[in-house]
């Protein structure tokens, strides 16, 4: 028969009362629908939408095998995207939330029947209608969140979704044990998780505890998805507080052993590991140990962004740093200088400065000379000087560092303190490496043989009103003043100490606070310094009244007598403006 004629005579079944011809109809009509030939003439065919839509509106509730015929048609239709605007037109979308919200109520319904004859003979038979109910809704869930997640390509649709409890539905699937129903949920799931709200509501709703399961069922496809959907969800504080709680950590870093989740495992991982709290749960952990070793053996010369990120953000903690041996330690830094890997230089940063384990000091100890090297020789790569810059700081070299003062160095030192010829936070720290070396005394008469106070004082005063700038200066000078040589070459910078002495009314407590230490010291070895800091502490405590008697000198100054005599007619006063009004 011709497809147009079959057409004809199964849309009129739709018109009789009875469900079992319509059940046939809907059937053959979805075989029509399943060749790829006659989509368009079912599209444009002007009665089908529109009555299949009718029926599955209105009997939906009447035969869960007739809808899911239906549903089917419309399944087939949204999986091209030029079909979305007709399926909209005839309200598929609504009228799909509306079969998903009726079914789950159904089982709700059912669910609560059994609970109630729990322990009764006929518990046995309402479990089985159960379970008989729930394999037919699986399938119908799974066509129905499949129309509207190929719909939700369009935003506006996918937010009035949102409104309608998608979210919600969708949580509540999870639940299921049916493999393409758990996929298309956790599909679309991850698709919504982009958007903030979506996002917020998940969290707000415990979806995150519900994807705990995946991690212990033996499933790689939905154990990825669950990983993606975690993923997308991390970038909220809440949601990577409830992976904490809810004991996601350990698992997924076993993940890393893995290599078909590797990768997003990482991800993961770097995102939870943004929050400085839960980086401590990261040490109870073989995290650590695993992450240096994917570094040490990772294939490309440059370690790949992602996992030297985790490695930055665990190298914060020392109780992630004290997994690491001294042998892997003297390997990644010998990978760094090999390949000149920046952000493994600043890993390395990282493990110096938090490791309690004296043997990584000595290891970077017997680096140093390398580090040294690469500074004066490869100085001009702004990036990774900064990172070399931190490890020799980070580096406890003591009297170590007279040896170290070369020639080239308090070049590079004197190039690196030119406020404007490089970035910021290279003189930053820069200042904070000469605070370093000031631990050594024999090092600090160099320093001053070589002019560094001068070139020190010339960013002070360029850089007066940065804050940071003016903090790390002050600690730099505190250091210096622990050596007789210091205090003397600081007592005669007398601009230095006139601006040290305004710093004591500055507003930032740091400031102030490092000003009023550096100043102390100073004090006793110069009176006059005492007299101008007592001075200026004085203006401060009674300021107000300054202000007052400097503005009537202004007056003064300016002809304030000239206002007395004309208010008074004359420089003479009248004897008898101070006689009562009795008199």
């Amino acid at each position: 028969m011709d497809p147009e004629e079959q057409l004809e005579k199964l849309l009129e079944v739709f018109y009789d009362e009875k469900l079992e011809p319509k059940k046939e109809a809907a059937k053959q009509i979805l075989g029509l629908a399943t060749q790829q030939q006659n989509l368009e003439y079912l599209i444009s065919h002007e009665q089908l939408l529109s009555t299949l839509s009718r029926t599955l509106r209105d009997e939906h509730k009447k035969s869960t095998e007739l809808t899911l015929y239906l549903l089917c048609v419309f399944y087939i239709l949204s999986n091209y995207l030029e079909f979305h605007q007709i399926l909209s037109e005839h309200q598929i979308g609504d009228i799909t939330m509306k079969i998903i919200e009726s079914q789950i109520q159904r089982f709700d319904l059912r669910y609560a029947e059994l609970m109630e004859k729990q322990g009764q003979p006929q518990q046995l038979q309402e479990l089985r209608k159960l379970n008989l109910m729930i394999a037919k809704q699986e399938k119908l869930f799974y066509v129905g969140f499949t129309i509207l997640m190929n719909m939700a390509e369009d935003p506006i649709i996918e937010n009035k979704m949102r409104k309608r409890k998608i979210i919600t539905f969708l949580l509540r699937m999870l639940e299921r044990n049916n493999f393409y129903l758990l996929i298309v949920t956790l599909l679309f799931l991850k698709k919504l998780s982009i958007v903030n709200e979506c996002k917020l509501q998940m969290v707000e709703e415990n979806c995150i505890r519900k994807l705990k399961r995946f991690f212990s069922a033996d499933n790689n496809v939905l154990l990825q998805l669950s990983l993606g959907l975690l993923k997308n969800l991390c970038f909220d504080s809440e949601a990577r507080l409830q992976i904490e709680q809810n004991g996601f950590i350990p698992d997924i870093v076993k993940l890393l052993k893995i290599p078909n989740y590797r990768f997003v495992s990482i991800v993961l991982l770097y995102l939870l590991t943004l929050d400085d709290k839960l980086r401590l749960t990261f040490g109870f952990t073989e995290c650590m140990t695993l992450v240096v070793k994917l570094m040490l053996h990772f294939p490309e010369p440059i370690i790949g962004k992602e996992l030297i990120a985790l490695a930055t953000n665990l190298s914060s903690s020392s109780r992630n740093v004290d997994h690491i041996t001294e042998q892997e330690f003297q390997q990644i830094v010998q990978r760094a200088l090999t390949n000149g890997d920046t952000l493994l230089f600043r890993f390395i940063k990282g493990v110096i400065e938090n490791s309690t384990n004296p043997e990584i000091q000595t290891c970077a100890k017997s680096f140093v000379r390398h580090f040294m090297k690469l500074l004066v020789t490869q100085g001009k790569e702004e990036d990774l000087k900064f990172e070399i810059i931190g490890i020799v700081s980070s580096i406890q070299l003591n009297e170590n560092w007279v040896k170290l003062l070369t020639e080239p160095f308090i070049e590079f030192l004197h190039n690196n303190l030119a406020v404007g010829m490089v970035d910021d936070d290279i003189v930053l720290e820069t200042i904070m490496l000469v605070s370093q070396i000031a631990s050594n005394s024999k090092a600090v008469e160099i320093l001053f043989n070589n002019n560094i106070l001068n070139a020190l004082s010339q960013v002070f005063t360029e850089k007066v009103d940065d804050d940071e700038f003016i903090v790390q200066y002050l600690y730099c000078l505190h250091q210096f003043l622990y050596h007789k040589i210091g205090i003397a070459q600081i007592l005669a910078q007398d601009d230095i100490l006139l601006q040290m002495i305004q710093q004591l009314n500055d507003k930032n407590q740091k400031v102030k606070q490092m000003s009023q230490e550096v100043l102390d010291i100073l004090r006793e070895y110069d009176q006059e310094l005492c007299e101008k800091i007592k001075e200026t502490k004085f203006c401060e405590y009674n300021q107000l009244w300054v202000e007052h008697i400097n503005e009537q000198e202004m007056m003064l100054q300016e002809g304030g007598d000239m206002a007395f005599e004309d208010e008074y007619g004359g420089n003479e006063l009248d004897p008898k403006m101070w006689d009562s009004d009795n008199d």
